[in-house]
């Protein structure tokens, strides 16, 4: 099986953009190297978990091929050092023997193991295809069994000798690839009390001559405790691809943790029979429809067919079609009621079939102490603000299909400064932007694109603007050499994160930040005028959040860091309500406080965000 059919498999179609971290305890390149040849049997590291060691490992490895030697072949030969165990593995070997072996499994894979019969692996496969809701709950993060049906799947047919006809690459596996999956975990042995000794499966590489915790992380649980810092009262912009409102993750909740039907206090009344934090969302896909006067209006999603509120509308869109046929600015109080989706019952629309948005918003603000009783988890989901209401401005297609452009984005922001601009209090404190725009350097002089102008415009009505770095930190070649497939980019920043006056976030390690230092696939400075980027840099790396119908999802990326600097600004508002309307001073402060990793400055900025030390300066 040629590389590229498993890297499609493991990473996404080849025109999006990839990154290479991953979720497997089975590292990438050890699929690759069987889908290479999947009759062969390949020597692979396994790293104990830091609970276990490596004598460990290896007997209970030893024991378990020689108890399945009958139906796997022989057991080969298994090796150890101070650190890692090394087996000659074939590919059943691998998934029967070593892999019930690693956390991951016991974890996300044990507790629902024994309803992997074929035709619950086929419904579950065909409905997380089509993110349709109701697939069987069998793990956190589900699409991870998907993946991995599909990976195991396509290579165990080629093993089989298969046709490659049978083997998919995009939506739901086909019935051949479910069966081939299905077929080396029947009768699997329990892993019994060893279970979780093995961390991770790695390829024995050749060598030459030649050479949850990231809340942790940014110290916001230590400034809850100490200072008691409850981000009530502060509203953060969410321009993504939009939040699911119906998670349990942004439920109102009592000082308890319990959910509340308390009414909201805020802006001007709206019906909210959702009960969520997502206080407000708006639809600016719809934009382009909106703003062009022979367009046909698309409905407001608050109309009740031949309502007085209907009536009410109908005359708006009369308005706003004369108001743009004579050429007028824009009015936004006329747009409104068509952007805006409805937080009832009946009339909410939430994300179909991209996370991106609400995983965003989970890293800022999820608040799910259930998730300790209902997933395997066993413990509760927590943003870095976990009482901090949201606005969902949706400006990302929730199609993966469809494409983004910088019109709308810039729509979105000019809409939060009307929000504030038409209210006695600021409405809108603070945007995350985890997006990005290239950079085009033939047409636009650095941080003076349309996004990063209208950006600075929002930063100068006192609006705190955080966005993602970028994740083009490493070019990827077409041919790998001598086993190096690529190689770093320097002045990688993309747009919105070239303007000044913003808050520019690279990544980080969730967890070890120190020893493992700037992602791989973090966008580096300066920028193309010669400025210094990022400006900071937070975990980014296998962050658990929110993800569509009520699940657990993992992603990687400066999209994933940008939301924890977005908090750290939350936090120190909501602490010193002074500083409401300073952006500019708070993200003074916030890259004063930084904790320096040691690394250089074009990679890390001023370093990794300190919620602590930043309230602590003050």
């Amino acid at each position: 099986m040629r590389r590229e059919t498993i890297e499609h498999l493991f990473y996404g179609r080849p025109e999006q953009q990839r990154r290479f971290t991953q979720d497997f305890p089975v590292l990438p390149h050890v699929w690759i190297e069987y889908g290479k040849d999947p009759k062969a049997r390949i020597e692979v590291l396994l790293t104990p978990h830091n609970e276990s060691d490596a004598p460990t490992v290896a007997r209970v490895l030893r024991e378990r091929l020689a108890a399945e030697a009958n139906a796997t072949g022989s057991t080969g030969h298994v090796l150890y050092n101070e650190s890692v165990v090394m087996a000659a593995l074939t590919f059943p070997q691998l998934l029967r023997c070593a892999l019930p072996l690693t956390a991951w499994w016991q974890r996300a894979v044990a507790p629902a193991h024994a309803t992997w019969t074929r035709p619950a692996l086929e419904l579950l496969a065909q409905r997380l295809a089509e993110s349709r809701p109701g697939a069987p709950v069998i793990t956190t993060d589900p699409r991870l069994i998907l993946k991995l049906i599909r990976i195991v799947g396509a290579i165990e047919l080629e093993r089989q000798g298969a046709q490659p006809q049978d083997v998919k690459l995009d939506g739901a596996p086909s019935p051949s690839e479910v069966a081939a999956f299905a077929s080396l975990f029947d009768q699997l042995p329990e892993a019994g009390d060893d279970s979780g000794i093995l961390w991770s499966i790695s390829l024995n590489r050749r060598a030459s001559t030649s050479v949850w915790r990231s809340r942790l992380t940014v110290k916001a649980d230590a400034a809850a405790r100490l200072f008691e810092a409850k981000s009530a009262g502060i509203r953060w912009a969410i321009l993504d691809t939009g939040i699911d409102a119906t998670h349990p993750a942004f439920a109102r909740r009592d000082a308890a943790g319990a959910r509340t039907n308390v009414a909201r206090r805020g802006p001007a009344p709206q019906v909210d029979e959702l009960n969520s934090r997502i206080i407000r969302t708006f639809n600016f896909l719809c934009i382009k429809e909106l703003l062009n006067p022979d367009a046909e209006l698309p409905a407001a999603g608050n109309a009740t067919p031949g309502s007085a509120e209907d009536g009410a509308l109908a005359e708006q869109r009369v308005q706003l079609r004369n108001s743009l046929r004579r050429g007028r600015s824009i009015d936004w109080d006329l747009l409104e009621p068509f952007l805006r989706v409805p937080h009832t019952r009946a009339g909410y629309v939430k994300p179909q079939h991209d996370a991106h948005g609400t995983h965003v918003a989970g890293i800022l603000a999820a608040n799910w102490p259930e998730a300790a009783d209902t997933t395997p988890m066993r413990e509760p989901i927590l943003g870095v603000c976990p009482d901090l209401e949201l606005y969902d401005l949706r400006v990302l297609p929730d199609n993966p299909d469809d494409a983004a452009d910088e019109f709308t984005v810039i729509a979105a922001l000019q809409f939060v400064r009307h929000l504030n601009a038409h209210k006695d209090l600021m409405v809108v404190h603070g945007v995350n932007l985890s997006l990005s725009v290239p950079h085009d350097v033939a047409n636009y002089a650095c941080g003076r694109t349309p996004v990063c102008e209208e950006c600075e415009r929002v930063v100068a009505g006192g609006v705190v603007v955080v966005t993602a770095a970028g994740n083009r930190g490493f070019n990827k070649s077409a041919e790998a050499t001598d086993g190096a497939i690529g190689d770093y980019r320097y002045i990688s920043i993309t747009d919105p994160g070239n303007a000044d006056a913003v808050i520019t976030v690279g990544s980080t390690h969730r967890m070890m930040p120190h020893n493992y230092g700037v992602s791989y696939f973090s966008s580096r400075g300066p920028t193309g005028d010669g400025r210094t980027k990022p400006d900071l840099v937070a975990p980014g790396e296998r962050i658990e959040s929110c993800s569509l119908n009520g699940y657990v999802e993992t992603m990687d990326g400066t999209s994933m860091a940008a939301p924890h600097v977005s908090g750290a600004a939350a936090l120190l508002m909501s602490r010193h309500r002074e500083l409401i309307g300073q952006p500019r001073r708070i993200k003074d402060i916030l890259c004063k406080t930084a904790t320096d990793l040691g690394r250089e400055r074009r990679f890390q900025g001023a370093g990794m965000v300190d919620v602590l030390r930043a309230l602590q300066s003050v």
